[in-house]
């Protein structure tokens, strides 16, 4: 009865075909991808069904849910395109979750000032076909392309195959719109720099917590004349960490750093038969790609690295979305229990940002520490910046049947190792549930800085409860 009542409230703000407490709807809204795998500190996390789903088409709609809900104290869970691996989107109990894939307009691109003003809910591939035919580019291109929205990316701060020149999703934001659930609406600035701090910053990476992005100002990129794609292979991880740490000593920023050692199967704590091949893009305009290109492998040569078939580095470009695809395929146009509530999984991986001269002595750290309790490394590698350090790891070895609980604390250990060395936990899919127990011990004093500004835009607590360690 109480559900009726809410929905029945629900749709005088919204429309009838705004709100749904169909069990499919409630079903596909309870996890976002993190979901299928689960690990915590405290166990498996699941999600919870939401009493109901809502799906506003403007940011009227957005206003009048959020101060309903902040009047009754009912948690509000913003939704983008549920693809997160972190757990941001999870549903809670008693939660209404508001999917804002409908704010998909494409309200301008504006070619001479080089923005796009978007609505948080298109698809990141859709703005960079309208891009692509005004002559411009996304400077965000993660493996999710085709199924993560814009505000999602933003919400998580997201990192991309382009991220070596044009920076993460929050460095390309030049404004935002965010409803605030004590009833205001924030406009986006339309330059880049503001007088006084950029209230942009505090949104981005938030994870839905603060305010609900609505519009999204983008900084867009003039396509470039040339792109030049190599695969260099290298004997081992710390000869393509060398070559790529000298290219960023001086400056010289790829477009698109993709380097990986990765192991074969049965492999413990990385040691052993491995293939280890850095992609790099460089473009631009003509004159630039050159100089670039020729200092860039020059170094790599210099480092030990030997430049494959450009068959190889084409491939990879060219495929570098199909987990992507695969996972628009097999997930999201399933009509039914299309995300799994609780699939068993024994691998995690992670994204540390530590500073780059402790990054070889770190992953020696990792290397010891694992093979001591019996983990594989499947992969080590960086993505984008020499300081940006993952690694793939998996208990699969393990006999105990509960083998994701006991590859949590090791998960955490090394955590705690990178934080301790002046990193953080996470660069890449944002904090959510899956790290939010560590988030004290990453930010410090700053967590209750965040803590008093939530309290302030979001006095009664309901927006995303649970996430990024702010209740």
């Amino acid at each position: 009865m109480v559900n009726n009542s809410i929905s029945t409230d629900l749709r005088l703000l919204v429309g009838n075909d705004g709100v749904s407490i169909e069990p499919d709807d409630l079903a596909c809204h309870t996890n976002d991808s993190y979901g299928r795998y689960a690990p915590t500190k405290d166990g498996l996390h699941r999600g919870t069904p939401p009493r109901v789903v809502v799906n506003p088409t403007h940011v009227d709609q957005v206003l009048a849910v959020a101060c309903y809900s902040s009047e009754r104290g009912i948690p509000l869970i913003p939704w983008g395109g549920g693809t997160g691996v972190a757990g941001g989107a999870l549903a809670v109990d008693g939660s209404i979750v508001m999917d804002l894939k409908k704010l998909n307009r494409i309200d301008a691109v504006d070619v001479e000032n080089r923005t796009a003003t978007v609505g948080s809910g298109v698809i990141l591939e859709q703005v960079a076909q309208v891009l692509e035919g005004q002559g411009l580019i996304l400077g965000h291109d993660p493996w999710s392309l085709p199924i993560a929205t814009v505000g999602g990316a933003v919400a998580t701060n997201g990192v991309g195959y382009l991220a070596g020149k044009y920076g993460s999703m929050g460095d390309q934001v030049v404004g935002l719109e965010v409803v605030l659930p004590y009833g205001e609406v924030l406009s986006p600035q339309q330059v880049s720099k503001t007088a006084g701090p950029s209230l942009n910053s505090l949104f981005t990476g938030s994870e839905g917590t603060i305010g609900i992005i609505t519009k999204v100002v983008l900084q867009v990129y003039p396509t470039p004349e040339v792109r030049s794609l190599h695969a260099i292979r290298f004997s081992g991880f710390e000869d393509g960490f060398n070559a790529v740490q000298e290219m960023h000593s001086m400056n010289l920023r790829p477009a698109m750093i993709d380097f990986a050692e990765e192991f074969s199967d049965g492999i413990l704590s990385g040691k052993g038969r491995s293939e280890t091949i850095l992609y790099l893009s460089f473009e631009g305009f003509v004159e630039q790609v050159s100089a670039e290109c020729g200092r860039g492998l020059r170094i790599c040569s210099r480092n030990g690295g030997e430049e494959l078939n450009r068959e190889v580095a084409n491939h990879f470009w060219n495929h570098r979305h199909d987990s992507g695809y695969r996972y628009k395929r097999e997930i999201l146009e399933k009509s039914v229990n299309c995300r799994p509530s609780y699939v068993r999984s024994s691998i995690d991986y992670l994204h540390v940002a530590i500073p780059v001269s402790e990054v070889l002595s770190y992953r020696r750290f990792c290397q010891d520490f694992f093979q001591k309790n019996g983990i594989f490394v499947k992969e080590w590698s960086l993505w984008g910046r020499p300081e940006f350090f993952s690694f793939l790891v998996t208990a699969s070895c393990l006999q105990d049947d509960d083998r994701l609980l006991a590859l949590q604390p090791l998960v955490d250990h090394v955590l705690m190792a990178a934080q301790d060395l002046g990193g953080t936990m996470e660069y890449c899919h944002g904090v959510g549930v899956k790290r939010s127990h560590l988030m004290e011990r990453d930010r410090g004093s700053d967590l209750e800085i965040l803590r008093k500004i939530k309290a302030a835009v979001d006095p009664n607590s309901i927006l995303n409860p649970g996430k990024l360690g702010l209740d």
